[in-house]
């Protein structure tokens, strides 16, 4: 649970100094997963910043350099970017797309135990 009691889902592409886990509300980890995929298969779009869902960060912040790929799911101090292989990009969305029905019931469950409490 997020400080505000929303459910949030982390995910964590690598370690290193300039990296870090991406956290967003489970209610945008469909959309971004399916953004990722999208940009998996048709490339990185040019596109500017400012107060975004977790999926248009990422279609906003996704860039390759160097056969890595960079992406953030929210700007903002210490946000951090994923970084990814670009050989291994699919298999990150493909990883990440067969975990969300199981991320969004965990949100579901844990909301319905905040409002019990």
């Amino acid at each position: 649970m997020g400080d505000d009691g929303t459910p949030i889902v982390s995910f964590k592409t690598n370690n290193g100094k300039g990296s870090g886990a991406q956290a967003m509300p489970i209610s945008e980890f469909r959309e971004f997963v399916e953004t990722l995929s999208e940009i998996a298969e048709n490339g990185i779009p040019d596109i500017e910043e400012e107060t975004l869902s977790a999926a248009e960060s990422l279609r906003r912040t996704v860039a390759n350099k160097d056969g890595i790929v960079s992406f953030r799911v929210r700007s903002g101090k210490g946000a951090k970017p994923a970084k990814v292989p670009v050989a291994q990009l699919s298999d990150v969305a493909d990883l990440l797309f067969s975990t969300i029905d199981a991320v969004e019931a965990a949100g579901r469950k844990m909301l319905e135990e905040s409002s019990e409490s």
